[in-house]
């Protein structure tokens, strides 16, 4: 069987043979799935074996072969049909569009991509099947009748098979081409010549008889005016003529250029310039010498490029920029021409990942976004690895606007990873700069804003350089900044969005330059990782935690935990536990307070190493979080594979929604958030920037967030204000949260709200007010649920929604509506109604409504609504009120009093019998030195029950012990039970007193 496959192969390149692609394009067709099939013929390839020979040939074949291999899918097959031809088979295709991404790209491969720095380009002709053809020789002819269409138009490009193109006059050409085994020629193998000559005295160009009627006019004029060459030809063969006519001697120079031919086709052309008799005649002689530029000039003109892209390397990039000083040097200072840099984020989790195979394809294709989005006198750069530069005119288009086409086509790359970038721009100036220079400005630009979500770009300004520290002054003062303390940490508070409390912070280092200010952490920290500093920096920003901890504990402020960022430089450290603990003991830190955070790509790729030092980690008694999960590495297999505390979202999902037409980042944040909940691993968002997402969160139950919709990053005094403001927790006013909503959003279908109101809200509506009566313009589903009576949309948005209400509850409704007229917010209230329906009895129910209004006009108003049902919570709370009215009686005969203590405002709240038998207030303030003032505190039981409010403060569960009360002295049974909120901190105290038997 082995033996009978590699009969299949061809043996110089190892793609199938004729017969064996023949078998594979007949199974295709079969399969009734949409496939297509290219037809790639290199272009000069007969000169290549007769210039360079035969094996050289070999060598361009196998890497035209290798390199289209990395460049393809995995799925697709190549097939050598005879020579240098080929054939692709793309195995079902989603869309056409698919099939010309991948034409593009065998463009580009076969163009820049082969050994020894040889030139050659391809011509493709393809054929969709079923539609186009249902056998493989009908595949075979129809492809060659496409591919022999773009040779006779100069090569270098692809175009579908279609019935137009058998009438183009291809059928001799086609039956040529079959005699001769397939072995296609060049576009053309006769050189195309012309002899222009100009008299110099007369200032007039002589034509040959085919241009005989542009008598007189300059041959530069000429030339442009047909699309022979381009504007800079034109100058220099204009500046050519100039200088040859002024001389004084005999002379004669011969220069190339790149020009289109007799067919339409761009090539090479050796122009002489000879003046044999000066100030007499200047004859221009026009010699097709395309074969042999791209036999040997371009031997060497081509390593100038890159050799996987095709694009310009390093150095001839920079000459390019250069070499327009020579022409357009007052475009340069005037500020027409930019250097844009971009590289793609976290490109290394990409061939991590999906291997460099996958990596490879992906900068090919970048490369082939780019020369298709620049025009003819731009040009691009692979400066190395997933880093690009471009070079571009800007006098017709902005940068941004080149970036945006960049940005748009690399984003939507088809694979399951972001795949997107931040760029750097430098404008040219007055200044003149090399090429070099110009990008390493462009990269300075960029560097600010790398990772950041929200600037796609930013442009180079004399204040970055002066701001910014080169690589070589941060690793020269990094010793030194430690030493000194310029490394600072600024905390940035989490918090509990359903209780607005503070949970915890995370430790930020940021670098207080003394000269520079401060340098944000893009700048240092990837310079850091490079050399092996950022493990000293680590220690020291952990170090600096406990220090901040130390000082809390010694002056009695609340604590909340700190997470402090590890690098994958620090955990997979032999003594790395060993490392923290040794600190942590040197301060005397409880370790419930320090929290270890680890990055996805920390720990990506080594996960048996990963949970030995998390294991090493529990012992000693630390929470582990994985920060940036969702960020692009496999975080299904990290979920199952490391034993984490807790998650920390990357908010990737919820940025530029609205500008997304899947709305998919919602639905995969639920999905991660209930997966994190069967594994009961708690689950911190961050990066989270407005209420809408802290809403939509909270209600997939993720309620712990970390974002500037709370707080930016905080030095350590303006954290320290933050939490002394409260001494447990901080609570954030709702009010602080409401958004401004858009009332023509309601009734798009593809908006925001539309989305919201149908999905993720509860009972809801829209309905408008005139004054009088009330009518029903939109309600969601849940709306209907709310009332469980079989009532339609239709019910209610054809029938008068107020026939529900009694008079009472009516005023009660109408008065909420005005109210919210009047004072532009939110109101809410509770009415009764009766609900009834065709198919249902008539039902009373109680319902809570929540109205603001959205829009107003000269005589109405819109009102967005939304509602639920309480019938079931107001019979709970009639039956409390009951159940407290015998609890009350209860407790007069048994003579208990009991009350609630605050433990962090220090508040009492007293029951009834202790208000009434004890004057006291509804709400007790400085418990309890109040009611020692008042005498019903004995002054021998104060310093007992102060002493009591420390232990509580403390977190001591139950407190009881027998205490004289009141002027009286009557002893009493005094008892406490505490309670505790989500971090273990006490919050509040139930005392009860009895008397003593």
């Amino acid at each position: 069987m082995i033996a009978q496959e590699n009969m299949k192969l061809d043996k110089l390149t190892g793609t199938y043979c004729s017969d064996g692609i023949k078998d594979v394009v007949e199974e295709m067709i079969s399969s009734g799935k949409k496939n297509a099939f290219i037809l790639l013929d290199l272009d000069c390839f007969t000169k290549i074996n007769d210039v360079l020979g035969r094996e050289t040939g070999d060598d361009v074949l196998v890497s035209v072969v290798n390199t289209l291999k990395r460049g393809l899918r995995k799925d697709d097959i190549i097939g050598r049909i005879d020579g240098d031809g080929f054939l692709v088979c793309i195995n079902d295709i989603d869309h056409v569009s698919t099939v010309e991404r991948i034409a593009k790209h065998i463009c580009v491969l076969t163009k820049h991509s082969l050994s020894k720095g040889v030139y050659v380009s391809a011509s493709l002709g393809i054929v969709l099947a079923p539609g186009d053809a249902d056998s493989y020789s009908e595949v075979i002819r129809k492809a060659e009748c496409a591919m022999l269409h773009v040779k006779k138009n100069g090569g270098n490009d692809y175009v579908f098979y279609s019935e137009e193109l058998e009438n183009d006059n291809l059928e001799v050409e086609l039956e040529r081409h079959i005699k001769t085994r397939g072995i296609w020629k060049s576009r053309t193998d006769s050189e195309d010549s012309m002899l222009v000559n100009y008299d110099i005295s007369t200032g007039e160009f002589l034509y040959p008889e085919v241009y005989a009627e542009h008598k007189g006019k300059p041959l530069w004029s000429l030339l442009l005016e047909k699309g022979v060459c381009s504007a800079i030809t034109a100058r220099q063969i204009k500046l050519a003529v100039e200088e040859i006519a002024q001389t004084d001697v005999p002379k004669a120079q011969f220069s190339e250029f790149y020009m289109k031919n007799n067919q339409g086709a761009w090539c090479w052309f050796m122009l002489g310039f000879i003046c044999a008799k000066p100030k007499t005649v200047l004859s221009i002689t026009f010699t097709d010498i395309n074969n042999e530029v791209v036999a040997s000039r371009n031997l060497v003109k081509f390593t100038e490029h890159d050799e996987l892209t095709g694009l310009l390397n390093r150095n001839a990039f920079c000459r390019t920029i250069e070499d327009v000083y020579t022409y357009d040097a007052e475009g340069m200072s005037q500020g027409k021409y930019a250097v844009i840099y971009f590289d793609i984020q976290r490109f290394k989790a990409i061939n991590d990942i999906f291997g460099m195979h996958e990596g490879d394809r992906l900068l090919i294709y970048i490369a082939d976004v780019i020369m298709h989005n620049i025009r003819h006198n731009d040009c691009g750069c692979r400066i190395g690895s997933d880093r690009f530069a471009i070079f571009v005119n800007i006098k017709e288009v902005t940068p941004e606007k080149v970036i945006n086409m960049l940005f748009d086509a690399i984003s939507t790359y088809d694979l399951p990873f972001e795949i997107t970038f931040n760029a750097g721009v430098y404008i040219t100036n007055e200044e003149k700069l090399s090429g070099e220079t110009m990008i390493d400005r462009a990269i300075l630009a960029q560097s600010a804003i790398k990772g950041s979500y929200t600037r796609r770009f930013r442009l180079f300004t004399e204040e970055i350089r002066h701001d910014m520290l080169s690589e070589q002054e941060i690793v020269g003062l990094m010793t030194q900044a430690v030493s000194e303390k310029q490394f600072v940490v600024h905390y940035q508070p989490q918090y509990n969005h359903s209780t607005r409390k503070l949970i915890g912070a995370e430790a930020l280092v940021r670098w207080s330059h003394p000269e520079k200010g401060l340098v944000q952490p893009t700048v240092f920290i990837p310079i850091f990782e490079k050399n092996g500093f950022i493990t000293n920096l680590d220690l020291y920003v952990f170090e600096e935690v406990c220090i901040f901890l130390r000082k809390c504990i010694d002056e009695g402020m609340v604590i909340v935990p700190i997470s402090t960022n590890f690098s994958r430089f620090d955990i997979f450290s032999p003594d790395f536990v060993e490392k923290i603990e040794e600190i942590r003991n040197r301060y005397d830190i409880p370790v419930k307070y320090l929290r270890v955070e680890l990055t996805e790509s920390a720990v990506f790729g080594n996960s048996q190493k990963a949970n030995e030092v998390i294991a090493k980690l529990h012992e000693a008694g630390y929470i582990v979080e994985m920060d940036d999960f969702g960020s692009g590495y496999s975080s299904l297999n990290v979920l199952k594979e490391l034993e984490l505390d807790t998650i920390k979202l990357d908010m990737q999902f919820l940025r530029d929604e609205k500008q997304s037409q899947s709305h998919k980042g919602g639905t995969i944040l639920s999905s991660v958030v209930r997966m994190a909940k069967w594994l009961k691993i708690p689950v911190i968002a961050e990066g989270v920037e407005n209420c809408s997402q802290a809403d939509f969160l909270t209600s997939i139950g993720c309620e712990y967030i970390q974002g500037f919709l709370y707080s930016r990053p905080l030095s350590e005094k303006k954290y320290i204000e933050l939490v002394n403001a409260s001494r447990n927790g901080i609570s954030i006013s709702q009010m602080d949260f409401i958004d401004t909503v858009d009332a023509l959003n309601f009734w798009s279908p593809k908006s925001q709200e539309t989305l919201i109101f149908n999905n993720y809200v509860g009972g809801a509506a829209i309905f408008e007010y005139d004054g009088e009566n009330v009518e029903v313009l939109r309600v969601n589903k849940k709306y209907l649920q709310e009332f469980c009576m079989n009532l339609t949309e239709n019910d209610l948005i054809n029938g008068d929604p107020m026939r529900f209400f009694d008079q009472k509850n009516k005023s009660i409704f109408i008065d909420t509506l005005l109210k919210a007229i009047e004072t532009g917010e939110e109101q809410e209230c509770e009415t009764e109604r009766t609900i009834f329906s065709a198919c249902c009895e008539a039902e009373q129910m109680f319902i809570r409504s929540s109205v603001i209004m959205i829009g107003k006009s000269d005589n109405s108003y819109l009102f967005y609504a939304t509602v639920r049902n309480i019938t079931a919570e107001k019979r709970r709370i009639d039956q409390i009120l009951e159940s407290e009215k015998r609890f009350k009686i209860i407790s007069e005969q048994a003579q208990i009093y009991h009350w609630e203590y605050n433990i962090a405002t220090k508040e009492m709240r007293p029951c009834y019998r202790c208000i009434r038998d004890l004057g006291l207030t509804e709400v007790v303030k400085n418990f309890p030195e109040s009611l020692a003032e008042k005498g019903i505190i004995s002054r021998e039981s104060y310093d007992l029950c102060k002493d009591w409010t420390r232990q509580l403060e403390e977190g001591v569960t139950e407190l009881e012990a027998v205490i004289p009360l009141t002027e009286d002295k009557i002893p009493f049974v005094v008892r406490y039970t505490t309670e505790f909120d989500e971090n273990g901190r006490p919050v509040k105290a139930y005392g009860s007193a009895v008397k003593s038997v």
